[in-house]
């Protein structure tokens, strides 16, 4: 490092995004099993329902790879291994963390038609806002002015009333995306692509402790329980997989910093407005500040 910036990494995307996915992994087996499996063996639904949580995170997975491979084929006519330019871009991994985020109860054909258009207009943009962002606002504004609904809650989930302590968020029986809720193996997701160095560790946990921070004065002047907040509709995720992506978040050390504490002041702003998409608004916004906030970084923090 040189004046506080990362040199550029000479892994690859394919290996930056497979060794990120194997750590993801965990946390894609118990969403299987909290949104399919126990669906499925209490007679909540059926075969469809057995295998819907892996359905949207192998589509997003698909349309990733498929964007990817007709823009090299057929734009840029490149010849190369196939594997390669599969993961030419990060898109796979957008279409897996994708799967991840969205609510079981999304729409199919919502959640397709706006990965993919999201996708392929990105790829001529390249990709100056966080996508993953986009895609969420957009299927969640589809939804609900087309079904007129958007829950996290899958059918047992709304079966119930629940009243979850600070343990039940850990062990994932909060709401969220399809893979997200289960706290405990999101920390260990995120020991793990930190010690690969497949992370930017400092926007997390920037990122995180605002959220913490900002959050618990609210929760304390408003007199509700923070975990609510903030170990729900998968906030702890994004700090952890849709903030730090590689290509639209900042890359120099003060930098990382800034922008995490930003996010989660855009966050709270957001919030009132609406707790589901507030992250997302939060983390489009500083995407596109990335590089200011880089050259503020670098204009004033000197080493």
């Amino acid at each position: 490092m040189k004046n506080n910036v990362y040199v550029r990494s000479r892994k690859s995307i394919k290996n930056i995004s497979i060794t990120r996915l194997l750590c993801l992994l965990p946390l894609i087996i118990y969403g299987f099993y909290k949104n399919g499996i126990y669906l499925y063996a209490n007679h909540y639904v059926g075969i469809w329902g057995l295998f819907k949580p892996l359905v949207y995170i192998g589509l997003g997975a698909f349309i990733g790879a498929l964007v990817n491979v007709l823009y090299e084929l057929i734009i840029k006519k490149r010849q190369d291994d196939i594997v390669d330019v599969i993961f030419s871009s990060f898109h796979v991994e957008y279409g897996i963390l994708l799967g991840c985020i969205t609510s079981i109860n999304t729409n199919l054909f919502i959640y397709t038609m706006s990965i993919l258009i999201v996708f392929i207009i990105s790829k001529f943009i390249k990709n100056r806002i966080n996508v993953m962002s986009i895609v969420f606002i957009l299927i969640y504004l589809l939804q609900m002015n087309i079904l007129n609904n958007y829950s996290f809650l899958n059918v047992y989930d709304t079966s119930r009333v629940f009243t979850f302590d600070f343990m039940d968020y850990m062990v994932g029986r909060g709401q969220g995306g399809i893979a997200t809720t289960h706290i405990i193996l999101l920390v260990i997701s995120f020991i793990g692509i930190s010690i690969t160095n497949n992370n930017k560790t400092n926007i997390t946990i920037s990122s995180a402790i605002s959220l913490f921070v900002l959050f618990g004065i609210y929760a304390i002047i408003n007199k509700v329980p923070l975990g609510s907040i903030i170990l729900n509709n998968n906030y702890m995720f994004i700090c952890v997989y849709i903030l730090t992506d590689y290509v639209t978040s900042s890359y120099t050390l003060t930098g990382e910093v800034i922008y995490g504490v930003l996010f989660g002041i855009l966050t709270l702003a957001f919030y009132f407005i609406n707790p589901y998409i507030a992250p997302f608004i939060a983390v489009a916004i500083t995407s596109l500040l990335n590089n200011l906030i880089d050259r503020i970084a670098n204009k004033f923090v000197k080493y």
